[in-house]
C-alpha cells in the first residue's frame, strides 16, 4: 500500500472472470513463450519456461480453480510472479488469458468473499474489490501457486493439493 492507503493490483482476464494480484509480486508479464511440458507433472502444471536463465514452472489457474483447461496457445500471456513458499521466495509463471490494467484500490473497495456459492475457493481469495461497476477477486497468490513452484534454476517442486 502507498501513503494514501491504496493497494495497487495488475488485473487480468482467466475465463471470462477479471482477477487481481498484487503489483508488488508481479516480475514481468511475457508474450506467451514456448512452455516445455514436463511428462507426468500435474494438470495444473503447463511446463517450463527459460526465465532469465531459469527454469520456471507455468502454472494454469483454470485447473486451479475447477474450470476447464484452455489450450496453452491461447493464452496471451505469462504472468511472473514472486510467489512465498515457506520461508522462501520463489518465481512462477501464470497463465492469463488477458492482462488488463494496473488500478489502486483503498481497503473500503475490498470485501471478504462470500462463503456460499463462490466459484473459487475463499482460501484462494484475498478479497473481491470493486473497481467501476465490476467486481474483481483479488487472489492470494501464495496459496493459488503454492504448489508448482521453482527453487533454483533447473530444480523444481511439485507438491500435490
Amino acid at each position: 500500500m502507498n501513503a494514501e492507503g491504496l493497494g495497487r493490483y495488475l488485473t487480468f482476464e482467466l475465463a471470462d472472470e477479471l482477477f487481481a494480484v498484487e503489483v508488488e509480486r508481479v516480475e514481468v508479464v511475457l508474450e506467451t513463450a514456448t512452455i516445455t511440458r514436463v511428462p507426468k507433472a500435474a494438470a495444473y502444471l503447463k511446463g517450463v519456461i527459460n526465465y532469465r536463465g531459469a527454469v520456471i514452472p507455468v502454472a494454469d489457474l483454470r485447473v486451479r480453480f475447477g474450470v476447464d483447461a484452455a489450450p496453452t496457445e491461447n493464452a496471451a500471456a505469462i504472468v511472473v510472479l514472486r510467489i512465498r513458499y515457506g520461508a522462501e521466495d520463489l518465481t512462477i509463471g501464470m497463465l492469463a488469458d488477458k492482462v488488463l490494467e494496473v488500478i489502486e484500490l483503498s481497503p473500503s473497495q475490498i470485501e471478504r468473499p462470500p462463503q456460499i456459492g463462490a466459484k473459487v475457493d475463499d482460501e484462494l481469495v484475498a478479497g473481491i474489490g470493486r473497481h467501476g461497476d465490476r467486481f474483481i477477486v483479488i487472489l492470494d497468490i501464495d496459496q493459488a501457486l503454492k504448489t508448482a513452484t521453482a527453487v533454483r534454476p533447473g530444480e523444481m517442486r511439485m507438491d500435490p493439493w
